[in-house]
């Protein structure tokens, strides 16, 4: 994967998103806002999004109705060049047809088009000339998916008027890249085409992976990886929960001027470009609330050009306060430096620290001296700076006290170390076999696991356990399966190389572990505890979770899953970065008590149980805390939420629920109840709430 010349050089941009859902400009916080109508009329459609066109837009009764409307009459494409100049941004992506088929340009075969209708304006063409004359590379986002247009195959094929659309803006608008989220097929001769036209214009095009083609130009990721990642690469991330612009959406909910800076310095240190979605208004301007960050970031790079645009990854990008690149041809105390790569070259290399903590002290714990020598350091301010080098890596102390602005910046010219002499050999020795140890093992055996690696697959026999010196000193290397049967437990070890670990037999026990993957329960009595994991799955009765660290590996995961049953314990658990943290399905009898979790949509999803209890959680950050789906007389009492969307929602033929003795504060509403006219609702308190009647009540009940 080759990326165009420019790629290295314009590593931070802008992607510029309206269409037709830009009239309402609302889905409840956490969702896209730009999905308005597939909310509205999904199956099953959002509850919010009903309440609110109920509320606002009764009279609007098919999508294309909100054309009109789309006015755009303070589109100015110079003043949205000039905010990503000021933002220190390079390109600007410009989604030319969004999935409802809206185009923003006189696109050839169709008419649901800016130029037609709603703005009468050629929006692609004055964004193009704008980037033009400011030096910005302009690129196109086009939609594959046409929500107006049946799709007879998946995923959609290239049709004529699909490869119209494509060439033309490249061939008239000279778009340099093309951007899409797939799903596509039939590809590749439409991207050859376009790569023709434009190599006649004499521009180097780039093309995402979401094209599906052999050979794209990066790959793009909607998180940033673990480590460096060699290879062009693009992290897309909406600049508040929303690529749309969504009213709903307060200051909280955005990227902060540091959270911002924090994601471009790992982006750029982890070797990837950087794109930030923002969504214009129906008036086509962006809010001053977006605008803000994105300036006073903008500041700082217009200061770093050569870190943002020019730098390339150090053989470690840092942690969550320091960052590291390497910038190439510079000069450090007027010796030239090469930029190579520290461990590769014998010779100097500039490496510049990002201390994002913007403190007088910095310790720089990856520059140690048995893997270098460091002979000079200099602060970018030119501040004066003592450091010293020792066996916990450098130290720098700002002598003056002087503040730094938004992140320190320390130039560093170091050489590799000399290779230390080896007077012994450092045999690593090969992991142990698991298996053949529990092979004479039986029911009531404890088999201890010293420091130390073992291989599996391996099977745990009923009734034994295997006990480990602890996550960080036992690792099990397992490639194949890895289950423990009935009454076996698995304690104090780490788990690597599967993604699954199943407990199949009843009354099985994993506890004080870590695995990368997913813990599988598929059988009853189960109990998992102090477990650290992406997630757990549930097919069983009476299984307990609890005490348990859970992070979300991919966008869609879930984190705790359970499938039937009943007597379920959801206890005390931490639960981030998931789609859904606790979703239950068909469960009865069962509590879900005292769990920290954030997460994207929902917190606890209910949906068809019956008789389940959610009590004492703390949910911040997220879409739903609470949602009942369906089922029967599950009670949500004393949950603390904030800075969500709401507290609870309670729809779609749930009967009995009640809602009392919560607290939520910072969301949009308190409580929404549609279609479940037999729930209570309170007592709870409500503290800064943003619409003005704290809960909600439809489609057409009387709350009284």
């Amino acid at each position: 994967m080759t990326g165009p010349g420019w790629w290295n050089e314009r590593r931070y941009g802008l992607t510029v998103h309206a269409n037709i859902a830009t009239v309402p400009s609302f889905s409840p916080i956490g969702q896209r806002a730009d999905w308005y109508w597939g909310h509205l009329d999904g199956d099953p459609p959002l509850a919010e999004v009903l309440a609110y066109h109920r509320d606002r837009w009764a009279h609007v009764a098919d999508y294309d109705d909100f054309i009109p409307f789309l006015t755009f009459h303070r589109f100015d494409a110079d003043e949205l060049v000039d905010l990503a100049v000021a933002a220190g941004m390079r390109t600007l992506v410009h989604v030319a047809k969004h999935r409802d088929g809206f185009c923003w340009w006189d696109a050839p075969g169709t008419h649901r088009r800016s130029t037609d209708v709603g703005p009468r304006r050629n929006v692609v063409a004055e964004v193009s000339s704008a980037c033009r004359r400011q030096g910005v590379l302009f690129g196109a986002a086009y939609s594959m998916v046409d929500w107006a247009v049946a799709q007879t195959t998946d995923p959609p094929s290239i049709g004529s008027v699909v490869e119209d659309q494509v060439l033309d803006l490249v061939e008239r608008y000279g778009a340099q890249v093309l951007w899409t989220e797939g799903p596509c097929s039939d590809a590749s001769a439409l991207i050859e085409g376009a790569r023709d036209l434009a190599d006649a214009q004499g521009i180097e095009l780039a093309v995402n992976d979401g094209w599906g083609i052999a050979d794209p130009s990066s790959r793009t990721l909607n998180r940033p990886p673990l480590e460096v990642v060699p290879g062009p690469w693009e992290l897309h991330r909406s600049l508040g929960r929303s690529p749309g612009f969504n009213r709903a959406e307060r200051a909280e909910h955005l990227l902060s001027t540091g959270e911002l800076l924090d994601l471009l310095t790992e982006v750029i240190a982890k070797g990837g470009n950087l794109g930030i979605d923002v969504g214009l208004g129906v008036d086509g301007t962006v809010s001053e609330l977006l605008q803000q960050p994105l300036r006073a970031v903008g500041r700082w790079v217009e200061d770093h050009l050569d870190i943002v645009h020019r730098s390339t990854p150090f053989d470690q990008w840092g942690d969550a306060q320091i960052r590291y690149v390497m910038i190439s041809g510079e000069r450090v105390n007027g010796e030239r430096v090469d930029g190579e790569r520290a461990g590769d070259d014998p010779s100097s290399a500039q490496v510049i620290a990002l201390d994002l903590a913007a403190g007088s002290d910095v310790v720089l714990a990856g520059i140690t001296p048995d893997r270098y020598e460091v002979h000079s350091v200099a602060a970018d301010d030119g501040a004066a700076v003592h450091w010293e080098q020792h066996r916990g890596g450098v130290t720098i102390s700002r002598i003056d006290r002087s503040p730094t602005g938004l992140a320190g910046v320390y130039r560093l010219a170091l050489r590799p170390a000399a290779e230390a002499i080896r007077l012994f050999d450092d045999p690593r020795p090969e992991p142990l076999p698991l298996q053949p140890l529990l092979d004479s093992a039986i029911t009531g055996d404890i088999v201890q696991l010293h420091d130390g690696s073992y291989a599996g697959p391996f099977a745990v026999p009923a009734g034994v356990t295997v006990r480990g010196m602890g996550w960080d000193r036992t690792t099990i290397h397992v490639t194949g399966a890895a289950h423990l049967d009935a009454q076996a437990s698995l304690e104090n070890v780490q788990i690597v190389g599967t993604d699954r670990l199943e407990c199949i037999g009843d009354g099985a026990v994993v506890a004080g572990c870590r695995i990368d993957g997913v813990i599988a329960v598929i059988a009853d009595d189960v109990a998992v505890r102090s477990v650290i994991a992406a997630g757990v799955t549930v097919r069983g009765e009476r299984v307990t979770i609890e005490r348990c660290t859970l992070r979300g590996d991919v966008p869609d995961a879930v984190g705790i899953l359970v499938d039937g049953g009943s007597g379920h314990r959801i206890t005390r658990n931490e639960i981030v970065d998931h789609r859904c943290a606790i979703r239950c399905e068909d469960v009865s009898a069962s509590t879900v008590t005292e769990n920290r979790i954030e997460a994207q949509w929902w917190a606890v999803h209910l949906l068809r149980c019956d008789h389940v209890e959610v009590a004492d959680n703390q949910v911040q950050h997220t879409m739903r805390a609470v949602d009942v789906d369906g089922g029967n007389g599950s009670v949500i009492t004393g949950n603390w939420v904030a800075d969500g969307d709401s507290g609870a929602v309670v729809e779609f033929g749930a009967t009995d629920t009640a809602v009392i003795d919560n607290h939520v504060e910072r969301c949009r509403i308190g409580v929404l109840v549609w279609d479940a006219p037999s729930t209570r609702v309170g007592p709870n308190t409500f503290v800064d709430i943003h619409e003005e009647e704290p809960c909600v009540h439809g489609p057409d009940v009387d709350p009284s």
